[in-house]
């Protein structure tokens, strides 16, 4: 049986589960953020990548399980998701175990990026994880996301392993990560 819908919150931010009539907010998101797509999967994003975010697994080649997709917003924003996403996440509960819950993406509009919100996700997502009896965070960082990389271990994870793959247009290094709850 599947969990019910999760949402988080903070002082600077609230979440909502994001459903199919958001894909129009969602690719803005993705196409106001395609200097994400440029670097992880070697090409513009296209339309299609709003949706495969609805339907894509944890990783290449998996169901989506138990997803948990929210659509992230400022405190100071509208409420009106279909105006403006600052950010989406895409985690999964129970993967790649029962003990883990894994972050697929997360995403924000160039404008947040450098406001804490992403922090302010991640502690949020980690506080519901641990209280749900997960006992770890992880997920997959591809090498040339630098950025990425560093707020990952400002946020308490450490690599894991590394391997080769392609994703998308490129081939790239990704960089299992891990946080301990």
């Amino acid at each position: 049986m599947s969990e019910p819908a999760l949402e988080l919150r903070g002082e600077r931010f609230r979440t909502f589960p994001l459903m199919p009539e958001h894909g129009p907010a969602l690719w803005r998101l993705l196409e106001a953020s395609a200097d994400y797509s440029e670097l992880v999967l070697g090409r513009m994003p296209t339309p299609a990548d709003a949706n495969a975010v609805f339907m894509a697994g944890p990783e290449d080649g998996t169901e989506p399980g138990d997803k948990i997709l929210l659509g992230i917003m400022s405190t100071n924003q509208s409420t009106d998701a279909s105006l403006h996403l600052s950010g989406v996440l895409d985690a999964f509960r129970n993967y790649p175990d029962p003990s883990a819950w894994y972050i697929g993406l997360l995403l924000f509009s160039p404008d947040e990026r450098v406001r804490g919100l992403g922090r302010a996700v991640v502690e949020a997502l980690a506080d519901t994880a641990r209280a749900s009896g997960a006992r770890e965070l992880q997920l997959n960082v591809v090498e040339q996301n630098v950025k990425a990389y560093r707020f990952w271990q400002a946020r308490g994870f450490t690599e894991v392993r590394r391997w080769r793959a392609r994703f998308g247009e490129r081939e790239s290094v990704f960089i299992r990560m891990r946080r301990a709850l």
